[in-house]
């Protein structure tokens, strides 16, 4: 009885034992595997890229045939069938090879045939159709020959189609390229997949990049496409975060919140990042320009010694200097001569000449006859409205009080009115509410056809958003179905003389590109526009 009471015993110590050894195995297979995990966590945090954007987008403006928000995101996740590639040659992408009839009317696209959406589904001849069917009737793609020159699309085989146009128009490649409207979305994008009229619901592309999460005009998280079809991504997520505030950009760049500024940062700041161990820049000559638009409606500016006047009162030289300090070039023409088609012949200056200016304003009747320094006409003092925003162009403030000074010298009374972003697209696109607005051109592939056509031409059953001029307008009509490139040419000098000779806007400056990003970042290459910015499929980071 003895024995087995200590048997007894003896058991219950070997179990309770084992029982503690089971537990500290446990613990200890828990904390392992806690560790384990952390150390995953961390190991992806380290592959993420945090993007600061000036632009907000919602989910909805994902789609492809809503040109609203920022440009970034419809490059990660979209493709095009032709790609704009470097020095603005056209490179094949979900279109391995195209042909274009003699008559410049008839294009056949052969398409790639490893292709998937980031859904799984394929991308064939279908989805062309289906995409074409959705551009028609958008106000995004009002201005593109290439929709509304369209005759019809046929499917040739699962992997070619072939369009025709009602005429020969040498964009049409061009417009083919631009990072929306003209990009293939699934068909499941759409609440019935495959109607053309059906709403947009989600983003779902064939690019190296998917989108994860999205909340609207804050921020956008992006991680690689499973199945696309060529290298893929090396960073784990990209996330695409709005800062508004151009000073706050600075501050999240120093602070490592963000480790690439897709938007602008004030040129001030420029040499205090250049100097910050933790940060490194790369400068992009650009194809963009910056310009004051008349408001043609305006009877003031209806006088184009008054139009000639505000272009020679203007020191661009001196702004250049004092407010840049020489990190842009101040501006010839409307385009500078990085685009296509400009060039010495046609790029002419309206140089800084204050007399002159005076002089076309006496010779329009204008004086100052009670001395305030502003002239006169009829009693009524020359005042126009300035408009501007400073929240993607910080340096636009302090530019347009330099224009008022300068201005003033003329004895023009300029009324400086500082918007909130969306209120100022809304007084350019929509109501007009200006005298003067200061504007950016667009940049790589839209340059020059697609930023005149959307500014300086007035459509059949439309409005000109910027100066409207007749005989501008049959010059753009006559250039746009030039196929010859000598013709071509000449057409394009007959249009940038008309715009100097009529001053239809102000040109300014010519921007240089910089891109401010963490020093952990590597393999930053430049791609081929600045809408896209760099080749983020080939970005990674340091360990």
């Amino acid at each position: 009885m003895k024995n087995t009471k200590q048997a007894t015993k003896f058991c219950a110590i070997i179990m309770v034992m084992m029982m503690i050894m089971m537990t500290g195995c446990t613990a200890q297979s828990t904390a392992s595997k806690a560790k384990s995990t952390t150390t995953s966590k961390q190991a992806t945090s380290e592959k993420n890229v945090t993007v600061a954007i000036s632009g907000g987008s919602t989910l909805l403006n994902l789609d492809t045939t809503i040109a609203k928000g920022d440009m970034l995101p419809y490059e990660l996740m979209y493709e095009p069938l032709v790609k704009y590639g470097k020095d603005g040659a056209f490179e094949p992408a979900l279109a391995e090879k195209w042909e274009i009839s003699e008559s410049g009317k008839e294009y056949t696209f052969h398409l790639r045939k490893d292709v998937k959406f980031s859904d799984g589904t394929n991308f064939n001849a279908d989805s062309v159709l289906f995409n074409v069917g959705r551009w028609v009737g958008k106000s995004a793609t009002a201005s593109l020959s290439v929709v509304n020159e369209m005759a019809n699309i046929e499917k040739i085989d699962d992997h070619t189609v072939k369009m025709s146009f009602k005429k020969s128009y040498y964009p049409f490649l061009t417009e083919l390229s631009y990072p929306r409207p003209c990009r293939m979305l699934g068909a499941n994008s759409v609440a019935t997949s495959g109607d053309v009229k059906a709403d947009f619901v989600k983003p779902i592309g064939t690019g190296p990049w998917m989108l994860e999460r999205c909340v609207d005009d804050v921020e956008m998280v992006f991680v690689p496409n499973p199945h696309y079809y060529g290298e893929k991504p090396k960073i784990g997520k990209l996330v695409l975060k709005l800062i508004s505030d151009p000073q706050s950009r600075v501050m999240a760049l120093q602070s490592g919140e963000v480790d690439f500024s897709m938007a602008d940062l004030p040129m001030e700041s420029l040499s205090v990042l250049k100097t910050d161990s933790k940060l490194k820049t790369l400068e992009r000559e650009g194809t963009k320009s910056y310009h004051l638009m008349f408001n043609y409606d305006n009877p003031l500016l209806m006088d184009l010694n008054v139009r000639q006047a505000v272009n020679y009162a203007i020191d661009k030289q001196s702004i250049v200097n004092n407010l840049f300090d020489g990190l842009v070039k101040p501006a010839k023409g409307i385009l500078p001569s990085t685009v296509p088609y400009v060039n010495d012949e046609n790029n002419k200056s309206y140089d800084y000449n204050l007399d002159k200016a005076k002089k076309l304003l006496a010779v329009s009747g204008y004086s100052d006859s009670d001395g305030d320094g502003i002239v006169e006409k009829d009693g009524k003092p020359l005042r126009l409205s300035l408009v501007f925003q400073n929240s993607e162009y910080p340096e636009w403030k302090v530019l347009c009080e330099m224009i008022q000074s300068e201005l003033k010298k003329a004895g023009i009374d300029i009324d400086l009115q500082l918007r909130e972003k969306n209120a100022y697209y809304d007084a350019i696109w929509k109501n007009r509410n200006y005298d003067l607005v200061i504007y950016r051109t667009y940049e790589d592939s839209w340059n020059p056809h697609g930023f005149l056509m959307s500014l300086y031409y007035k459509p059949k059953n439309g409005a000109t958003v910027g100066w409207y001029d007749k005989t501008l307008n049959g010059y753009l009509d006559e250039v746009l179905a030039t196929t010859d490139e000598t013709q071509r040419q000449q057409k394009y000098n007959q249009i940038f003389n008309r715009m100097y000779e009529q001053a239809v806007c102000v040109p300014l400056y010519y921007p240089t590109k910089f891109y401010v990003f963490n020093a952990r970042l590597t393999n930053i290459e430049k791609a081929p526009t600045a809408y896209e910015g760099i080749e983020w499929d080939r970005l990674d980071v340091t360990k």
